[in-house]
């Protein structure tokens, strides 16, 4: 949860102290272990330090090699320091026995260069400044765990953790960037390196950047390797082999010189990390910090109750669990508290639930917050492998599979089999260079809320401004859909929102699903081992025999808080949202037609409570208008 922020002078201006002191005063809570600052001419760099893992403590950053010639500022905790030890000490870049982070991350540079960040694994965003190349190269680790944003000229670069640290520095403008507040309000992710301001980007997850005087160059330092395949006899080998990995991606996050917390729900992802992070401490005493979970407690709304999944699992391995009182912490409760950050509108429907879990975590001690946010993304998804159970010969499975997919959307049987079948096999057998185009890109439809204003989505024309993603030719079918889930922008930027809120708490946030390792397994092995439209995160599932009490595991599923939103919008939040859709400010800019808008809230708000993905984007970007000041375009 360490924040980092810095300024580079290519023109040679000395860059001034009280510059860096002011973005850091924007988010001094990231600092509560001291804030430090270096400054060299044409070159400052500080950063804001949270000691967490045993390694932080002695940590001096920012960081200065040995001749002065390179500095480094960085949010990391680097999981596979063994390995990066042993290969860095041989090559003499590494001379002491003990070594933070920030050593191996200075190290890894010194030795690969600008390829350092491949090696690295875990949680990540730093900026490394070389004197003698008069050049920043910065990275971010692959899954969006920490957050890296910059403004460049090429007479100044600016980088932060967060966007109001840049807006901090005289000169940038908080002008409104409207192709990215375009797509929000369509819930389209845009491209990855949007911000809601205009002139101020962000670098996208797995993606180096270097720059100087004379440009700012962006390239993603890692992929998927679509030739890296596992195939096992056995689909209890997946889920073996699964398990090892996971086991070792919850181990890294707990090491920690301050207690462990989770936010703990009966779903298999917050379960499992439960489950596993339970069974590390009780059989290596001694070796963790103190661990606890923390579950809503729903006493009158039942139906959302999860606590008869999660408590056996807490019971089972003897780390307590602290109930949230979920019914008092209903959606948009005391507006414009829990209301949208600076940065940008983003803000979840329970926040104010989120908000008092995170308090109560906090004045309960813990320093590190777990949670299962990214196992929809890794294992869950609408995703039938309709070729690879073929291949596998599960004709049963493969027919049940069509046969669910065909009844979910709407299709027929002819229609399944050739998008999931044909289309993929052909784009797999096809030969190279012939007349198929091969699928490379993957462009989401933009499709605005009919309140939008036709003028406004033409005068940004997203159709033609958002890149398609990427995807390396080779990564097809089932591999494909999952591959398009994981580096969704739109995932990504919520892990950016949900890593703010936690630093808000004094937390640090840690996700074992994010984990580098597991994502290059699964993008490696047969989807239908993964997941199945009839069997959800069957993987997962799997992996957790002998690990969960089975009945927990039996009954592991997520059960959303919809009727504790629904009475909020129908009863308690009804005229919170009508003092929002009054006078609005993005029907004054011309954003909005205030009167379908209205007219939604009536019918589909007020009278049944649903508040969908048009709908929410729309009322938190109106707060966030309301709530902050900005430039004229």
């Amino acid at each position: 949860m360490s924040g980092i922020c810095g300024i580079i002078q290519f023109d040679q201006q000395p860059v001034e102290v009280k510059v860096l002191q002011a973005m850091t005063e924007t988010v001094a809570h990231r600092g509560p272990d001291g804030i430090h600052y270096v400054c060299q001419e044409a070159a400052g760099f500080a950063h804001l330090a949270l000691h967490v893992t045993p390694e932080s403590v002695q940590e001096r950053q920012p960081l200065r090699s040995a001749d002065g010639h390179l500095w480094l500022t960085a949010d990391a905790r680097i999981d596979n320091r063994s390995e990066l030890m042993a290969v860095l000490a041989a090559k003499g870049y590494l001379t002491e026995p003990q070594v933070t982070d920030a050593d191996l991350i200075l190290a890894a540079y010194r030795f690969w260069g600008h390829d350092c960040a491949a090696h690295l694994i875990g949680d990540f965003a730093f900026a490394l400044w070389d004197a003698k190349r008069q050049q920043l190269f910065a990275a971010r680790d692959p899954m969006a765990t920490r957050a890296f944003y910059y403004r460049y000229t090429p007479r100044q670069l600016l980088f932060a953790t967060e966007v109001k640290q840049l807006l901090a520095v005289p000169g940038v403008p908080a002008r409104i960037f409207e192709p990215m507040l375009g797509a929000w309000l369509a819930f389209h992710p845009g491209n990855a390196d949007w911000t809601f301001y205009d002139e101020i980007k962000q670098l996208p997850a797995r993606h180096a950047l270097v720059a100087d005087a004379d440009g700012c160059r962006v390239w993603p330092y890692w992929d998927i390797d679509p030739n890296y395949r596992i195939r096992h006899r056995r689909g209890e080998d997946y889920a073996e082999e699964f398990r090892e990995l996971f086991q070792e991606a919850v181990a890294c996050r707990l090491r920690s010189l301050k207690p462990v917390g989770l936010s703990m729900s009966g779903g298999v992802d917050s379960g499992s990390v439960g489950a596993m992070a339970g069974k590390l401490v009780q059989e290596n005493p001694g070796q963790y910090p103190a661990f606890r979970a923390y579950s809503y407690a729903f006493e009158t709304l039942t139906q959302c109750d999860e606590r008869h999944i999660s408590d056996p699992i807490a019971k089972h391995y003897g780390f307590p669990v602290t109930d949230i009182a979920a019914e008092t912490a209903w959606p948009l409760k005391d507006f414009p508290d829990h209301g949208p950050d600076r940065d940008d509108p983003w803000m979840g429907c329970y926040q104010a639930l989120h908000d008092l879990t995170l308090a109560t975590a906090k004045a309960e001690g813990m320093g590190v917050m777990m949670t299962g946010s990214h196992g929809d993304i890794l294992v869950g998804g609408d995703i039938l492998d309709g070729l690879g159970l073929l291949a596998a010969g599960d004709l049963v499975g493969l027919w049940a599979e069509l046969r669910a997919y065909g009844q979910w959307q709407g299709l027929s049987l002819p229609q399944v089999i050739r998008r999931h079948i044909l289309r993929p096999a052909r784009h797999t057998l096809w030969p190279p260079g012939g007349p198929q185009v091969p699928l490379t890109a993957w462009q989401p439809v933009v499709d605005f809320p009919d309140w939008v204003t036709p003028e406004f989505h033409q005068r940004i024309d997203l159709d033609h401004r958002c890149a398609p993603q990427a995807i390396p030719p080779g990564v097809v079918g089932a591999r494909r859909r999952r591959y398009q889930i994981l580096f969704d922008p739109v995932y990504h930027r919520a892990e950016t929102w949900n890593e703010r809120n936690y630093a808000r708490f004094g937390l640090c946030r840690s996700d074992p699903w994010s984990d580098r390792r597991l994502v290059s397994f699964i993008m490696a092995i047969p989807q239908h081992q993964v997941t199945r439209l009839l069997a959800s995160k069957w993987l997962a599932r799997r992996a957790m025999v002998g690990v969960m009490p089975e009945p927990s595991r039996q009954q592991m599923g997520k059960i959303y808080p919809s009727e504790l939103g629904r009475q909020a919008f129908m009863h308690r939040a009804k005229d919170t949202i009508q003092a929002l859709l009054t006078d609005s400010c993005l029907a004054a800019q011309g954003y909005i037609n205030p009167s379908p808008l209205q007219t939604h809230f009536d019918s589909s708000v007020v009278q049944g409570g649903e508040v969908d993905n048009n709908f929410w984007p729309t009322l938190m970007t109106e707060a966030w208008l309301r709530q902050y000041s900005f430039t004229e375009g």
